[in-house]
């Protein structure tokens, strides 16, 4: 059957229309549960998106922490004292620092065996918003360091993070810390392993961040 010029417009006109709506579910956050972990933490939400092009799904992860921005800046900053809070992190150090607000870091991430550990190199820039937030941008810069003997190198990773302070005009501030990263971990790791880091990895950097911070350790008086 041939259809007329009018209705073959209107049928391409709402193909059109669903076609971003289809795209922008099927890649949407989904939030995730975590039930019977003894490390997890109620106050930490995590989502994950699945990542056009790659295997890897992308995470986000917010918790409120109950401390000045200032003390929660200090302490993700304070490079190589993360391993003490971020989740199976190895080793960190600041290669170079740039200016006051950019830095080269240089990470390792524990992986079970058989898998090898991987190792990062991220630029990490700082940047105040005029609402009173910090962002702190991640961009994986591969090839600014040499590579180490039995670690694979991280080739690719995105990622922020974001605090936006929620009461500041009372005498007990409270922050909203969102971590979101995308990474391509190089290699071959198994997706058993990837699924399960993709929630781990917020949920008990978050928690620790959170412990860390409100319990005062790791801040300079």
């Amino acid at each position: 059957m041939l259809l007329s010029t009018p209705l073959k417009t209107t049928l391409l006109i709402s193909t059109l229309l669903v076609l971003p709506l289809a795209s922008s579910y099927s890649f949407a956050w989904e939030q995730q549960s975590y039930i019977n972990q003894d490390t997890s933490d109620s106050a930490v939400k995590v989502w994950t998106k699945t990542v056009e092009g790659s295997d890897f799904k992308a995470f986000r992860g917010e918790v409120i922490i109950n401390a000045p921005l200032n003390d929660i800046v200090s302490v993700i900053r304070d490079t190589q004292n993360v391993p003490k809070w971020y989740y199976k992190s190895k080793l960190a150090k600041q290669l170079k620092r740039l200016n006051d607000h950019q830095s080269l870091n240089y990470s390792v991430t524990d992986l079970p065996w058989p898998v090898s550990d991987r190792d990062s190199v991220i630029l990490a820039t700082v940047t105040n918003g005029a609402d009173g937030s910090v962002n702190i941008q991640m961009t994986g810069q591969p090839d600014a360091y040499p590579r180490q003997d039995g670690l694979v190198r991280v080739p690719k990773l995105e990622g922020f993070w974001k605090l936006e302070p929620q009461n500041t005009q009372t005498a007990h501030p409270s922050v909203k810390v969102t971590l979101q990263v995308s990474t391509e971990p190089g290699g071959e790791i198994p997706s058993w392993l990837t699924n399960a880091m993709v929630v781990d990895m917020p949920l008990n950097s978050l928690s620790n961040l959170k412990k860390r911070v409100e319990s005062g350790q790791g801040l300079t008086k």
